[in-house]
C-alpha cells in the first residue's frame, strides 16, 4: 500500500485533536468523549427512549486494581463458574475446541420469544491453535495425520447446551444439539462468489477456520467471523497452526459463516456477498425498511471499516425465507475523510474495472473478484486505512456504532482509541455519517488495545482488551500501567462517560474474548483464550490457569460470570 493511503487516518486524526483538544481532555478526564459539533449544529436528534426506563450509568461492581496474577481475578462479590476447557467433551468423539473467542447465548425457548436466562445453547468460536500446548507439538519435526486431525478438530466452534442450577452454579448440559463445528465441517458458499474462477468453481467447501469474533442475526442464526485464514497450509508459518494441512484453499476461507445452533442437520452458510476479510465481527442493525445491515472490521493495521446493506428485507414471520437475506446486498467501505460510504460495485465503477496490475493484467474481472478482495477496491476507491478495527458494536439506545481500534504501531498508536459512528438521520442504511472519538487508549484512561465490545440495555459500554501476550502484564512495557490485559466498563452518558471502570483481569499471557449476557443480565458469559501463550515449553510454563483435574498445562475455556445485578424488572436483553 503506498504511503499516501497510510497516512489518510492520521492525518484525520491530528486534525481533530488539534481542532477539538480532544487529547488535552483525555489527559485530564481519562478519556476524550465528544458529542459531535456537526450533529449540535444540524439540530440532530436521537430516538426517543422507551417510557419508563431509567438510566443507570454507574458500573454494578467496585473495581480492581491492576494486576499480573495467573489468575481471572473479578470484583469483591463476583464469581465464575468454569464450563468447558480445551479437550473436555461437547458431545461423544467431539471435544471442546482451542482458543475459545466470541460467544453467543440462546435461550433454550426460542421458539417461544427466548427469555430464559437458566437454560440455553452457547455457541462458543475457536480462532487457531497452539500445537505445542495443544498436543506438544515440537517445531522442526513432520506433523502427523493424527497432528493434523486434532488442529482440525480444535478450530471452529462449540454448539454446547449450559444451565444454572438451584445453586446458583452454571454446568454444561448434555444435549443431542450439542456438537462442534470444525475445519473438517462441510460448508457451503453462496452469494457472488459461489461457483466462480476465483474459488477454483467450488459452492461445497470444507471447514471453517481462524474463527473470531461474530454476531448474532435477528431471525436466531450466529454469524461466526474468519480472520486470520492465509497462514493455513503455508509450510513456512511460524509457530506451527496449519502447517502442513493439505487440501486447504485460502479462498474457500475468510468469510462471515452462518450457522443455525439448533439444527444439527444444517450446512454452514459462507456469505461471500458480505466479503473476503480478516472479518473480526458483524454488528447487525435494521434499516427502516428492514434491510439488514451489517457493520465489519477488517482486523488489519491500515485496514478499512465496511458496511454490508441487504436486497432483500428480514420479515420476522417468514424464517425460511430470512435464511436467504444475506446471499445479496450491496458492500461499501468507509471514507472518514469525507463522511460517506463508498460503495464496491464493479457494474457501477469505471475505476474497479480500468484497475491493472503492474504487469498489465486485470485486477477484478468482476463482482465476485471484487468481493475476494475488497480492500484492494475499497482503498482503490478511496476508503480510509485504519488502525485495526477490530469488534464494532451498536448501542441499543442511540444506534450509534462504537468501532474499538485497536492499535498500530507502524503510526506510533500504541493504545488505540474507540470511535464512535452516527449515521446521517440515524439511518442504518444512510450513506453518511459523522464520526469522533469516544475514548483514547493510554496510561491517562488506564486501559490500552480495545477489543470486543458489549453493550448493555442501558447503554454502557463494556470492553476487552488485545495487548500482545509478550507485553501485557510486563512492568517494564509501556502497557505495564494495565496488567494482564483486562475488561472494562463505561458509562455512555453523564458526568463519567467515557471513564474506564476495572472489571476483570485475565490469567497470565491471556485475552478476555467474546463477552455475551443471558437476557436477565444476571450473567456474563467470557472466554479466556491463550493463557500461557508464551510458555518455552511444556516444562516452563508462563501460566497454569485452570488448573483443573490435576493438569497444570493452560488450557483456553469459556466461564460464566455471575454475581451481577440484573437488568429492571420486566425488561430482557440480548445484546443483539
Amino acid at each position: 500500500m503506498d504511503s499516501n493511503h497510510e497516512a489518510v487516518w492520521h492525518r484525520l486524526l491530528s486534525a481533530r485533536v488539534t481542532r477539538r483538544g480532544a487529547l488535552r481532555g483525555a489527559a485530564a478526564a481519562g478519556v476524550a468523549t465528544l458529542l459531535p459539533l456537526e450533529l449540535r449544529r444540524a439540530g440532530a436528534s436521537e430516538p426517543a427512549r422507551p417510557a419508563g426506563t431509567a438510566i443507570q450509568n454507574r458500573a454494578p461492581f467496585r473495581p480492581i486494581r491492576p494486576t499480573t496474577r495467573d489468575e481471572l481475578v473479578l470484583p469483591a462479590g463476583y464469581r465464575y463458574d468454569l464450563l468447558r476447557a480445551y479437550g473436555d467433551d461437547v458431545a461423544p468423539g467431539q471435544p471442546f475446541g482451542y482458543n475459545a473467542d466470541f460467544t453467543a447465548f440462546f435461550p433454550i425457548d426460542v421458539p417461544d420469544g427466548g427469555r430464559s436466562s437458566q437454560d440455553g445453547l452457547l455457541w462458543v468460536n475457536h480462532e487457531y491453535v497452539n500445537s505445542m500446548l495443544a498436543y506438544g507439538y515440537r517445531e522442526g519435526r513432520p506433523k502427523t495425520p493424527g497432528d493434523i486431525a486434532a488442529e482440525r478438530m480444535a478450530v471452529g466452534g462449540t454448539v454446547m447446551r449450559v444451565q444454572r442450577g438451584q445453586d446458583g452454579r452454571w454446568r454444561y448440559a448434555a444435549d443431542s444439539r450439542n456438537r462442534r463445528i470444525t475445519g473438517s465441517t462441510p460448508c457451503r458458499l453462496t452469494g457472488p462468489v459461489a461457483g466462480s474462477p476465483g474459488v477454483g468453481g467450488a459452492i461445497q467447501v470444507i471447514g471453517t477456520v481462524g474463527n473470531c469474533s461474530g454476531g448474532v442475526t435477528p431471525w436466531g442464526t450466529v454469524l461466526s467471523c474468519e480472520e486470520n485464514v492465509d497462514e493455513y497450509g503455508d509450510p513456512v508459518t511460524p509457530g506451527g497452526f496449519g502447517l502442513g494441512w493439505s487440501e486447504y484453499t485460502r479462498e474457500h476461507h475468510g468469510w462471515v459463516v452462518e450457522v443455525d445452533p439448533f439444527d444439527p442437520s444444517f450446512t454452514p452458510l459462507k456469505r461471500t456477498a458480505m466479503g473476503r476479510l480478516r472479518h473480526e465481527n458483524v454488528a447487525i442493525r435494521l434499516a427502516p425498511n428492514g434491510l439488514v445491515v451489517a457493520y465489519m472490521g477488517d482486523d488489519k493495521r491500515d485496514s478499512c471499516v465496511y458496511k454490508f446493506i441487504s436486497e432483500r428485507a428480514y420479515d420476522p414471520g417468514a424464517p425460511a425465507a430470512n435464511l436467504q437475506v444475506l446471499e445479496t446486498g450491496k458492500l461499501y467501505a468507509a471514507d472518514f475523510g469525507t463522511g460517506r460510504w463508498v460503495l464496491l460495485d464493479y457494474a457501477s465503477e469505471p475505476r474497479l474495472r480500468d484497475a491493472t496490475r503492474p504487469d498489465g493484467s486485470r485486477l477484478f474481472g468482476g463482482q465476485a473478484d471484487v468481493l475476494l478482495d475488497p480492500r484492494a477496491a475499497a482503498l482503490l476507491l478511496g476508503g480510509t486505512p485504519v488502525d485495526r478495527p477490530e469488534d464494532i458494536e451498536i448501542h441499543p439506545l442511540t444506534g450509534h456504532a462504537y468501532i474499538a481500534l485497536t492499535n498500530n504501531n507502524l503510526h506510533g498508536n500504541f493504545h488505540g482509541q474507540i470511535v464512535r459512528l452516527m449515521e446521517e438521520a440515524n439511518a442504518a442504511d444512510a450513506l453518511a455519517f459523522q464520526w469522533d472519538f469516544f475514548a483514547v487508549g493510554g496510561p491517562q484512561s488506564g486501559f490500552s488495545s480495545p477489543d470486543n465490545l458489549l453493550f448493555d440495555p442501558y447503554g454502557n459500554l463494556w470492553m476487552v482488551t488485545d495487548v500482545t501476550s509478550s507485553a501485557a502484564g510486563d512492568p517494564q512495557s509501556i502497557y505495564g500501567f494495565q496488567g494482564n490485559n483486562s475488561m472494562f466498563f463505561f458509562a455512555t452518558e453523564g458526568s463519567d462517560a467515557g471513564k474506564a471502570v476495572h472489571f476483570a483481569s485475565g490469567p497470565v499471557d491471556c485475552e478476555l474474548t467474546g463477552p455475551c449476557w443471558t437476557p436477565d443480565g444476571k450473567t456474563l458469559f467470557l472466554s479466556v483464550q491463550h493463557p500461557g501463550e508464551e510458555s518455552e515449553s511444556l516444562t516452563e510454563l508462563s501460566s497454569h490457569w485452570p488448573q483443573q483435574d490435576g493438569l497444570s498445562i493452560p488450557r483456553p475455556a469459556v466461564v460464566a460470570i455471575t454475581g451481577l445485578p440484573g437488568w429492571a424488572p420486566g425488561r430482557t436483553f440480548h445484546g443483539w
